[in-house]
């Protein structure tokens, strides 16, 4: 969601050759490519500062990345972007912008839904969904990736979760889009609402006919010997939306991108398709696409730097992983690279609750895509629009041409 741009002065504590004049969300060289613009602003400096949108520190060192990671406790999930999520939700997202004890208790309730035992059997059916969706292009000379899988498998495995209908799809994708990537506030407002609105009235159905499903667990769940109030499956269920239908859709665009120019990758795993999960691993490190923001507990040094309690903090995820102090040709897919760690998914007790899905959805149609399809580049023309909105980092289209 974008905002509108906010500078604000410079506070006492930090330095001056800190601050750096970048706007995440409406600079036009994030949105042209926003992991060669945080490779840039990593050079200046591993901690910066920037007075743009409420002001806030970017950490772009892997050291420390990972270290803030790991500091939940001073390091608060609450609240979620930059700008924050609570400029239109009146609640936290549960569990995401919960920390301590809080967070485990709920998020304790979701695992069992998320583990890899809890996904695997759900691999036939993605598979499935998933040969479909390629089988309709697969005879073209182009398509349009984003709208014809990116978008449209994701939405499948969200209303398989909460026991939805396939037809209900297209309005789900369009409302998540236009809530956290349109770059209006009226239409943001406007899709969160439709949301909200859809998610009481699903909620409502689910208590009095429970189904086997996600949401149904939800709406008859109890912790701590207290079963959820309305506020709290709602506040769970509005997380799980925009979470499950974002995230995968946004990582399969920054993948293909990739792999359209990298004619020779794509070789590689149609040659090897074993190495599919090592190369999926490593586009994960190279291209992760949440930079997710923090906000001080307390004061702190980090990597030198003194941090005061309520400072906002953004955990530059892509410019940690690509760090030339941890990685040789750090902006280099080496499919056989070998200790590598990513961040794509987060770290600490706030890692990704979704990973093993997500990892599974993307696993899959790397596997068919390369198994159906021929080799295919970037379209002639082809204009490459990144959205940094919401923090989440995506392509609107990916328009790709296939060589026969």
């Amino acid at each position: 969601m974008s905002s509108p741009v906010t500078d604000v002065p410079i506070p006492a504590h930090v330095p001056a050759e800190l601050v750096c004049d970048t706007d995440i969300v409406n600079d036009p060289d994030l949105l042209a490519d926003p992991y060669a613009a945080f490779d840039r602003l990593r050079e200046k400096g591993n901690i910066l500062w920037s007075p743009k949108l409420g002001g806030h520190w970017i950490v772009l060192g892997a050291h420390e990345v990972r270290e803030a990671f790991q500091k939940a406790d001073t390091f608060s999930n609450y609240p979620t972007g930059i700008p924050p999520l609570n400029e239109f939700w009146p609640r936290k997202l549960i569990p995401q912008e919960l920390d301590g004890d809080d967070h485990k208790r709920y998020r304790r309730l979701l695992t069992p839904f998320f583990s890899p035992s809890a996904i695997r059997p759900m691999a036939d059916s993605i598979r499935a969904r998933t040969h479909e969706l390629i089988s309709q292009f697969a005879d073209r000379d182009e398509v349009e990736f984003v709208d014809a899988v990116a978008r449209p498998l994701p939405s499948t495995v969200f209303l398989d979760l909460f026991g939805l209908p396939l037809e209900q799809a297209d309005v789900f994708t369009d409302w998540t889009y236009q809530l956290l990537h349109s770059g209006s506030h009226e239409k943001s407002a406007e899709a969160g609402q439709n949301v909200v609105t859809y998610l009481i009235e699903l909620i409502a159905q689910r208590r009095q006919e429970p189904k086997d499903d996600l949401l149904s667990t939800l709406t008859n769940a109890v912790v701590d010997g207290e079963p959820l109030t309305p506020d709290e499956v709602l506040d769970t269920a509005f997380l799980l939306f925009i979470a499950g239908l974002d995230t995968v859709t946004s990582q399969l665009g920054v993948v293909f991108h990739h792999l359209a120019q990298h004619p020779e990758l794509q070789q590689q795993l149609r040659e090897d398709p074993e190495s599919i999960p090592a190369a999926l691993e490593e586009l994960l490190r190279v291209y992760p696409i949440v930079p997710p923001a923090r906000t001080l507990t307390e004061d702190y040094t980090l990597g030198g730097v003194e941090f005061k309690t309520g400072d906002t903090v953004l955990l530059a995820a892509s410019a940690a992983s690509r760090d030339p102090e941890v990685y040789d040709n750090p902006d280099v897919v080496e499919l056989h690279r070998g200790g590598s760690w990513t961040t794509a998914f987060g770290m600490g007790p706030h890692r990704c609750l979704g990973s093993h899905l997500a990892r599974q959805e993307l696993t899959i149609v790397l596997e068919l895509m390369v198994e159906m399809v021929p080799e295919f580049e970037l379209a002639p023309g082809h204009e490459s629009k990144w959205h940094t909105a919401g923090n989440v980092w995506g392509l609107d289209k990916l328009q790709l041409r296939f060589k026969k």
